[in-house]
């Protein structure tokens, strides 16, 4: 019988990964399942098989050549990856951005050892809260660890930018559709990405939203990986705390102390990548 190893050996199409990146399918990157596992020889490309237990009966069990690749695929598009972000794959590979290096190079590291010791370490994994200004890598860095997570470890990963969530919800609303189904999903994912957190208008209907989200996934121990463009005010010298956006003043105290208990804060430093590039 054929090997998942002997399957990828050779495909020059996937290079051997089972599976292909896509941005052409509009909103969202996709995975694709690749033709060396589609024609795969245990399942013939359904991902599952019929096996038979000690009494004789029949039962369903996922594909041991080829359903985990299938489940890794199915995890990466339901994590709502857009579309951009497509070729991002790894949690170190960042944009060009004219950062500090000692801030960039920690934001990376914790990245990548969340992806590396997130199985082993899970109970106790904190996620990781990225602070800084605009064009610094925090949504490209955020996006790499849950395209590994999803890929590498087929985790339940959702990825949500906090503006277009209230934009959801608002048309939700309008719809009379409940907001449950909007905000459920990511209340239960296992590993949940809020990305540009305080932006806004910082009404009282946004706060409560945030606080929602955040505190039912508090109270149920869910991992949460955070950018934002402002600023935790304890990561600040005093001495730049009157020139710089404090996340607490967009988002309230209360969700800044559940934050800290649930993420590691990195304030990342450097000018604005996108700009340099406008310049240059």
């Amino acid at each position: 019988m054929a090997t998942r190893k002997q399957i990828a050996i050779g495909c020059r199409e996937c290079s051997g990964r089972g599976y292909m990146i896509s941005s052409e399918n509009g909103q969202y990157a996709r995975a694709e399942i690749c033709g060396c596992v589609s024609e795969c020889s245990s399942c013939r490309g359904s991902g599952a098989v019929f096996l038979e237990n000690e009494r004789g009966y029949r039962y369903l069990e996922r594909c041991g050549l080829c359903g985990i690749t299938r489940l890794k695929v199915r995890r990466y598009n339901n994590a709502k990856i857009p579309s951009k972000y497509a070729g991002v794959l790894r949690s170190d590979d960042m944009d060009p951005c004219d950062s500090d290096p000692r801030s960039q190079q920690k934001s990376q590291y914790v990245a990548m050892d969340y992806v590396k010791s997130f199985v082993d370490k899970y109970p106790e994994k904190k996620g990781f809260l990225l602070m800084g200004g605009p064009g610094l890598g925090k949504t490209r860095l955020a996006i790499g660890a849950i395209a590994q997570l999803t890929l590498q470890k087929a985790v339940e990963c959702v990825f949500t930018d906090f503006f277009f969530l209230l934009a959801d919800l608002r048309k939700a609303y309008s719809e009379g559709i409940p907001e449950n189904e909007i905000i459920g999903p990511l209340i239960n994912a296992e590993i949940l990405v809020i990305d540009e957190m305080g932006k806004g208008k910082s009404s009282e209907w946004e706060q409560n939203i945030l606080d929602q989200l955040i505190s039912k996934r508090y109270n149920s121990s869910k991992k949460t990986l955070v950018t934002t463009n402002y600023v935790a005010r304890e990561s600040l010298p005093k001495k730049s705390r009157n020139k710089t956006e404090i996340l607490e003043d967009r988002v309230g105290e209360r969700i800044i102390s559940r934050l800290y208990e649930m993420c590691t804060p990195l304030f990342i430093e450097g000018s604005d990548y996108r700009k340099s590039e406008i310049s240059s």
